[in-house]
C-alpha cells in the first residue's frame, strides 16, 4: 500500500522499541521512510533513528520536542497499563501524549497525520465527554487527581485512553484541512505488556476473548491498521477511530450475556 508520505519525511513513532510501535517502524523503515523512535529504552527496529524519551517527564518531552525534524506524520503508540500507578498512567497516556502531539502538530506539514493508538475499553467515551474535556485540559497531574476526587473505583487507564479518543476528535475539528487526526482502538494485543492487562482488566476476562475470537491481535494486525490510515486511501479519513479488536466491542455491545 502506497503511503502518502513524502520518502523523504520524517515520521515519528513513539513506543518504538516494542510491540505495535516497533512494527510499526520496522515497516516504515522497510517502505524507505525515515522513522524517528521514541522510547524511553534506547533498543529500537534497525534502520529507524533511535532518541531515548521518557513520556512521563515533561521537561524531557519538551526538549526533544524542540530537537525534532519537522514531520509529516506522528504515531503515538507509547503507553502504560493500568497495572501503573495512576499518577504515571496519565503522565504517559495523557500529558506526555498531549505535550508531544501540540508540539509536533505546531510545525507539521500540510496534508501530515497524527495517528493516536486508544484501546477499545474507551469505546463508550462520549457518555462521559464533559469530564473527558476537562481532564484533557489539565495542566498536570494534582489537576487530574482533583478532578477524579470521590471517584475512589475511576479505571484509570479507561479514562486516560477515553481522553485520548476525544482529543483525537478534538484535534481533527481544530487542524481541518492541514493535518488528518485518527485514531485506532485495539482489544488485547500479543506483546509484553499484556500480562499487566491480565491483571488489570481479570485475566478471566483478557484469557476469554482470545477463546472467543481464536487468538489475541498481534502487533501486525494494529500496524496494518496505522498503514492503511497513513495511506492516500485514508485521505479523507479524519477525526475518526478504526477499532482493530476482530468485532470483540461488536459482540460486547450487541449481543447478550450469560452468567
Amino acid at each position: 500500500m502506497s503511503l502518502s508520505r513524502p520518502q523523504e519525511a520524517s515520521i515519528i513513532v513513539t513506543g518504538a522499541a516494542s510491540g505495535i510501535g516497533a512494527e510499526v517502524s520496522r515497516r516504515l523503515v522497510d517502505a524507505g521512510h525515515r522513522v524517528i523512535a521514541l522510547d524511553r529504552n534506547d533498543s529500537v527496529p534497525a534502520g529507524a533513528e533511535g532518541i531515548q524519551l521518557d513520556l512521563s517527564d515533561p521537561r524531557a518531552v519538551a526538549e526533544v520536542a524542540a530537537s525534532l525534524p519537522r514531520a509529516s506524520a506522528l504515531i503515538n503508540v507509547a503507553g502504560v497499563p493500568g497495572t501503573a500507578r495512576p499518577e504515571l498512567v496519565w503522565r504517559v497516556n495523557l500529558l506526555g501524549l498531549r505535550e508531544l502531539s501540540q508540539r509536533v502538530m505546531g510545525s507539521m506539514e500540510p496534508g501530515s497525520v497524527v495517528v493516536n493508538v486508544a484501546s477499545n475499553v474507551a469505546d463508550g467515551w462520549r457518555q462521559r465527554q464533559p469530564i473527558l474535556e476537562r481532564l484533557s485540559s489539565a495542566g498536570a497531574w494534582p489537576e487530574i487527581e482533583t478532578l477524579l476526587e470521590g471517584e475512589h473505583d475511576a479505571d484509570h487507564y479507561r479514562l486516560s485512553k477515553e481522553c485520548v479518543r476525544y482529543l483525537t476528535e478534538a484535534w481533527a475539528g481544530l487542524r481541518l484541512g492541514r493535518t488528518r487526526v485518527v485514531s485506532v482502538s485495539p482489544g488485547p494485543v500479543q506483546t509484553p505488556i499484556l500480562e499487566d492487562f491480565k491483571q488489570a482488566h481479570g485475566r478471566d476476562k483478557v484469557e476469554g476473548t482470545s477463546q472467543l475470537l481464536g487468538r489475541y491481535a498481534t502487533p501486525q494486525d494494529v500496524a496494518g491498521a496505522v498503514e492503511f490510515l497513513l495511506s492516500e486511501a485514508a485521505s479523507w479519513v479524519n477525526g475518526t477511530d478504526l477499532r482493530v479488536d476482530g468485532g470483540l466491542a461488536a459482540y460486547r455491545n450487541t449481543v447478550p450475556h450469560h452468567s
